[in-house]
């Protein structure tokens, strides 16, 4: 004899699952076209470049601001130290900091507007994962809660 359950669903928890029901939705469309045009493999994990996080926070209204790019020096070592907040209908919702220092094998031969740059878009990354890193699975297989960006160049 098998038994039939039925459950229903209050309005109040509707209403509460209706948020990840549309990022779910959200990731699955533009899933795809993330992880091909805005991905790279680190061994067997996929990390999505900030270009991609901020297509994905952009579908649901998001939006990051630069606040600032500074020039620092830790232990003798100069580099660039960048914040970013992350927008929502002009409120503040996420903030990230981030760096980018001058003896990175990387970056060590590249002007500094470039490095600055770089830092920029750390923090960028920083502040999208901070806010969105766990919808970042949702877009494909292996796919890391951290951008690419926040990656050592090592790898």
């Amino acid at each position: 004899m098998s038994e039939i359950t039925v459950r229903r669903v209050t309005p109040e928890a509707a209403a509460m699952l209706a948020p990840m029901t549309v990022q779910r939705d959200a990731c699955a469309m533009l899933g795809p076209r993330i992880i091909r045009d805005h991905s790279s493999m680190i061994g067997d994990r996929r990390y999505v470049h900030v270009a991609g996080a901020t297509m994905l926070a952009g579908m649901f209204g998001y939006h990051v601001r630069e606040v600032s790019a500074d020039r620092l020096e830790i232990d003798g070592v100069g580099g660039f130290v960048a914040t970013c907040e992350i927008v929502k209908d002009g409120q503040v919702v996420g903030r990230g900091s981030a760096i980018c220092m001058d003896d990175e094998r990387m970056w060590a031969s590249r002007p500094l507007y470039a490095r600055r740059a770089m830092a920029s878009t750390r923090a960028a990354g920083r502040a999208l994962r901070l806010l969105f890193g766990h919808l970042l699975p949702m877009l494909g297989e292996n796919v890391a809660t951290v951008t690419r960006e926040e990656m050592p160049d090592e790898h």
